[in-house]
């Protein structure tokens, strides 16, 4: 959204409001205004907030504000504007009436001086050209810098403005979804000096695994989880009790899942191999059914993990994997026939031998007349009785009657769908990717995250927002044979001005999916509400997401979610307002009449 528009009078802002705006300003109501000195923003300490929000603020029925005094490193103070119950006694705007507030989130970094970073959230309700014309005078204004520098940001034609003084900063930009106003220190103007930190590098562990234990057909079948533990080294929670160098993770709580990968850690790569450490790999997926290893999936390359490659080289790659192959299984392979329901066009080569079935697959990137680009290579083992429709197996697709089976209810009053498979992004930015395959994979279509994150154009570093999430599903219906549909749809919401579902229909939406056994994507903000279990202090705490929501529960008033981060994070809770408030977008994607 361009910012800049050349305007010269503050009258502005009083010319463009409405009547009842300016009753509005001429209560005694205190404000948002009220509670921010421009004069020098960084003053603000936390008692001095929570004593404003304590004055100004009744009735903590539910919580209009709150304090999260846990971490050792920081403390946040959240403050949510939109309260239906009326229990707040602030004026929920800023700027005289000119922006109404969604949300305002101020927090202190405790080794960086304790001074305050805002977050602002406003309303993109009726957002103008001038509205925007007339704050950029006002905060020219107050922070004394009348020449704002204008910086483009990664969306098309979206440009942040940034404000800048001797104590502090202000960036004004829009996610094309809310408007966001953030007032940060100075680094220069800490107060406090941060402590000094050793120069000299640590030493990282020397991660690696060879996995042609995954080619020995005959021992590899009869594995059960802990002989895989026995071969190689889990990775434990409590890093400080990990006495050998970690080389895998369970995925799943239920251990049916495993994986392996090159980016177990975001610091530090583990050096993955295979064919007598002359082929790296990037990810490896062992899955258990029944207690005993059934099938594997291994990738050898993805682009969003390894980056381009020359067709020269991945021709090199392939043909020498091959070569190996034939020697492991004994066989000749077949040519596979290309997918006719996948992300890319895919093809082949199918080795079936009395030990076990191997499938290596890719893009079809050399096409003729079309420039095209390798984007994966991947293998696929399965034992002689567990070829399915993941392998190019014809399957008659998901059925009513199965879904209706996997609903579960519990004594506590859970209802939720189960046999939802895990899939962990990883490092990678994939939650739109992850959870689509994890939903393509519960319908039984066949899909992997890397796939799909090429098919909806997703980086691999920051992931996607909720409107390129919403046109990316939009255009894989026709792909897969499924039916996308938009159940709160934040380009209704936020750009045509009609009326946002209710709470009542949303949860009546999450009711009927959940009965019918259909898991919805759920796009939201994360880290403005509590869920239960908290969010991993590892891993993303912030900004737009996109997980699957699998139940409710009436009794305690709860939504009941999964998210693609792997072991622990297959059932999780939030309660129903806090999660109809963080919503951006809710989706169903399922094959089609059903």
């Amino acid at each position: 959204m361009k910012f800049r528009l050349l305007i010269t009078s503050v009258l502005l802002t009083w010319m463009g409001l409405t009547s009842a705006a300016k009753a509005q300003i001429a209560s005694t109501k205190p404000s948002i205004d009220d509670l921010i000195d421009w004069s020098d923003p960084m003053e603000m300490t936390p008692q001095k907030l929570s004593s404003f929000l304590d004055a100004n603020t009744k009735d903590r029925s539910r919580p209009i504000y709150t304090q999260d005094l846990s971490d050792e490193q920081e403390i946040r103070i959240s403050y949510h504007a939109r309260d239906r119950a009326k229990l707040s006694m602030l004026e929920n705007t800023m700027f005289n009436g000119l922006f109404k507030i969604n949300y305002l989130e101020v927090w202190y970094y405790k080794l960086g001086g304790m001074e305050p970073h805002y977050a602002i959230t406003f309303s993109d309700e009726n957002l103008t050209k001038k509205k925007m014309g007339t704050l950029e005078v006002l905060l020219g204004q107050k922070t004394g810098d009348t020449a704002p520098k204008e910086i483009p940001l990664t969306g098309p034609g979206q440009t942040s403005l940034n404000w800048s003084n001797t104590k502090y900063t202000v960036r004004v930009y829009s996610s094309g979804v809310s408007l966001y106003l953030n007032i940060n220190p100075l680094p220069t103007a800490r107060r406090v000096p941060l402590p000094q930190v050793s120069s000299e590098p640590v030493k990282q562990p020397d991660l690696s695994a060879n996995l042609d234990a995954l080619l020995n057909f005959g021992a590899l079948w009869l594995w059960t989880p802990s002989d895989l533990e026995k071969n190689y080294v889990l990775k434990l929670e409590d890093q400080e009790k990990q006495q050998n160098p970690p080389q895998f993770e369970w995925v799943s709580a239920s251990k049916d899942r495993v994986r392996f990968s090159r980016h177990m850690f975001s610091d530090t790569e583990t050096n993955l191999t295979m064919f007598g450490g002359s082929i790296k790999v990037e990810e490896a997926i062992l899955e258990f059914v029944n207690g005993k290893a059934a099938r594997a999936t291994i990738s050898f390359y993805n682009r969003g993990d390894s980056g381009d490659i020359e067709v020269k080289e991945f021709d090199r790659i392939l043909k020498q994997i091959g070569q190996n192959l034939g020697q492991v299984m004994k066989v000749a392979p077949k040519r596979q026939l290309i997918s006719s329901n996948a992300a890319l066009p895919v093809t082949g080569w199918n080795w079936t031998a009395p030990s076990g079935i191997a499938l290596l697959e890719y893009n079809n990137y050399n096409t003729p007349g079309k420039v095209t680009k390798p984007e994966f290579l991947r293998l696929k083992l399965a034992a002689p009785n567990q070829a399915d429709w993941s392998m190019g197996k014809m399957a008659t697709g998901v059925q009513r009657m199965e879904l209706l089976q996997r609903v579960k209810k519990t004594a506590e009053g859970d209802v939720y769908i189960s046999s939802v498979p895990m899939v962990d992004q990883g490092q990678k930015g994939y939650c739109v990717a992850a959870s689509c395959q994890r939903l393509f994979e519960y319908m039984r279509i066949p899909c992997d995250q890397h796939e799909m994150a090429k098919l909806v154009s997703i980086d691999a570093g920051s992931g996607a927002d909720i409107t390129t999430m919403q046109k990316s599903l939009a255009k894989i219906d026709g792909a897969f044979n499924v039916t996308f549909k938009p159940l709160v749809n934040p380009e209704q919401y936020y750009y045509n001005g009609k009326r946002r579902v209710s709470e009542k229909e949303f949860l009546s939406i999450i009711k009927e999916y959940t009965e019918k056994g259909v898991p919805l994507l759920w796009g939201l903000f994360l880290g403005q509400k509590p869920e239960d279990p908290p969010l991993p202090n590892g891993g993303q705490v912030s900004g737009g997401h996109m997980r699957m929501v699998i139940g409710y529960n009436l009794a305690k008033n709860q939504v009941l979610f999964t998210d693609s981060w792997g072991a622990g994070h297959e059932l999780k809770r939030m309660t129903l307002l806090d999660a109809y408030d963080v919503t951006l977008g809710l989706y169903s994607m399922a094959p089609r009449g059903l």
